[in-house]
């Protein structure tokens, strides 16, 4: 690479593996087929006027498509806003006008829900094969596949001005406690800590381990720190990638037997739904985003799944990663609970546990405090939000809004979010623990614990479960009793009251929306 930029990656992967290929949609392109129209699109759109800081929007699942304009806009300089779809309208369109989209990249997945925004943006592109659509609504609107044929085999022009430093992508947080936050990355800070990620998990032998030999279909998608990196590193690495597109759990496991997947990426609920699936197992999977539960980890470590899981997120890209300890036997439970939850930090990434007011706490094994986070890849800011910043982003560090501890062999284990551990009598109790051992259980599906109301205590646990069967609270309270004569919590943390539910809600992100829950009970009588 003569520039740390993203588009250097293509160039690498049609020198080193050009016959290697993408499959997506029922179609497969080598990857000098994808530069052929990657280069295409680019040269296209430079002709409609795009160039070096125009804000591009994409409203796409992971396709071919969405894939190739990662490459197109770091050819144009332009920046790239992977459109969370997930947000509620309302929230898509604060994201879209505060990231200031000029042009929007719609595929046919999302045009009849996306048709109320058409007006507001000045240039629309339908991402499809179906060039028959016309759309009055829009001021200007054009075909991808007729734009990229008129497009010349010559890159764009300006393409020796896109510089390492120059702002590759905005995306934005799942906005559960306000309006979604805007994140901007370089290109160096998301080629690096992307590339850094996928190191780490090649350096350890359990778990997610990868290989330039793996098959990789990510299932977290786009918008969402480009699908953690996945965007980036099969082409970096040279490996077969599948794009599963719009497929639900049984459409990925017909593509996994077909394309002989082996290694994917997803959140502990969309795993939950593959191990539903009968004939699922056998892959690696890098989990993450929210509290890996122990019936899941359980259950996929039946079923032949070899699993890690990442802690980060959009504001801080990537920071640790579940590791079985040298000194533990790795066929063990224990090893088990450490692929769970106990991380090791990324090389150059370093981990601060800090009190209230802001003193660093010992790595003893027993002071929760306070996660900050920093790393060479760290955003400095949220994008035109200098208010909440202030309070995240201080001297250089992230602080990450979660609690967390290190073990004696000096692994991270994160307990919970600061907003969402419960303070009990001036004592903290970490409520993913307490999901995580709820969830053992067979049939617990769902668990969240939030705080009560207490007149007394000031907060205690109520937690609210999903189940498979009919299941009394005499059973979920033995199974915590049995923890609290192993050492492994608190007699106090053991819930007062439980809740049995149809359903539980989740975030846009798959994750327990534990906001809805507390204004739905915390004064449960």
């Amino acid at each position: 690479m003569k520039n740390f930029v993203v588009h250097e990656l293509l160039y690498h992967a049609i020198i080193a593996h050009p016959d290697q290929v993408i499959v997506s949609d029922g179609k497969q392109f080598t990857f000098r087929q994808f530069y052929t129209r990657v280069v295409k699109i680019a040269n296209s759109l430079n002709k409609q006027g795009i160039k070096k800081g125009t804000v591009i929007g994409v409203l796409d699942v992971n396709s071919h498509r969405f894939l190739e304009m990662h490459y197109a806009c770091s050819m144009l300089g332009a920046i790239l806003h992977t459109i969370n779809f997930r947000l509620a309208p309302e929230q898509m369109v604060y994201s879209m006008e505060h990231a200031g989209d000029e042009w929007l990249f719609v595929s046919d997945v999302f045009v009849e829900a996306a048709k109320p925004l058409f007006s507001k943006f000045h240039n629309l592109v339908l991402m499809s094969d179906n060039r028959g659509q016309t759309f009055p609504e829009a001021q200007a609107a054009f075909h991808y596949e007729e734009l990229l044929e008129q497009g010349e085999e010559k890159e764009p022009d300006g393409i020796n001005d896109v510089k390492e430093t120059d702002i590759f992508s905005i995306f934005y947080t799942t906005g559960t406690t306000g309006k979604p936050k805007g994140i901007q990355y370089q290109h160096r800070t998301i080629i690096t800590g992307s590339i850094q990620l996928f190191h780490h998990l090649a350096l350890h032998k359990y778990g997610a381990r990868l290989s330039s030999r793996d098959v990789y279909m990510p299932l977290i998608p786009f918008f969402h720190i480009h699908a953690w990196g996945m965007a980036f590193f099969p082409l970096y690495l040279g490996a077969k990638l599948v794009l599963p597109g719009v497929a639900d759990p049984s459409g990925q496991l017909a593509l996994i037997k077909k394309e002989k997947i082996s290694w994917m990426n997803m959140v502990p609920t969309q795993l939950q739904m593959l191990l539903d699936q009968k004939g699922f197992g056998n892959v690696k999977v890098l989990t993450g985003g929210s509290p890996f539960a122990s019936g899941i980890a359980q259950k996929a470590q039946q079923a032949g799944i070899n699993f890690s899981l990442i802690y980060g997120g959009s504001d801080q890209l990537a920071t640790a990663i579940s590791v079985v300890p040298e000194e533990v036997d790795p066929h063990t439970s224990e090893a088990l609970e450490w692929l769970r939850v106990g991380m090791r930090p990324l090389p150059l990434v370093e981990v601060s546990l800090r009190a209230k007011d802001g003193r660093e706490l010992p790595h003893d094994g027993k002071s929760i405090g306070a996660v900050w986070v920093r790393s060479p890849w760290l955003p400095n800011c949220y994008y035109k939000d200098p208010e909440i910043s202030k309070v995240h982003f201080i001297d250089g560090w992230f602080r990450t809004g979660d609690l967390g501890f290190f073990s004696a062999n000096n692994l991270l284990y994160v307990a919970d979010r600061e907003g969402d551990a419960i303070k009990s009598g001036g004592e903290w109790i970490p409520t993913g623990m307490l999901e995580a051992f709820i969830s053992e259980h067979p049939a617990v599906v769902k668990v969240a614990v939030i705080p009560k109301n207490d007149e007394r205590w000031g907060q205690r646990p109520l937690a609210i479960v999903k189940t498979s069967e009919n299941i009394s609270r005499k059973e979920l309270l033995n199974l915590l009793k049995t923890k609290v004569k192993k050492g492994k919590l608190s007699k106090f943390w053991i819930p007062d009251q439980f809740i049995f539910v149809d359903e539980i809600p989740l975030t846009s992100a798959g994750k327990l929306n534990k906001k809805v829950l507390r204004e739905r009970y915390s004064n449960a009588k």
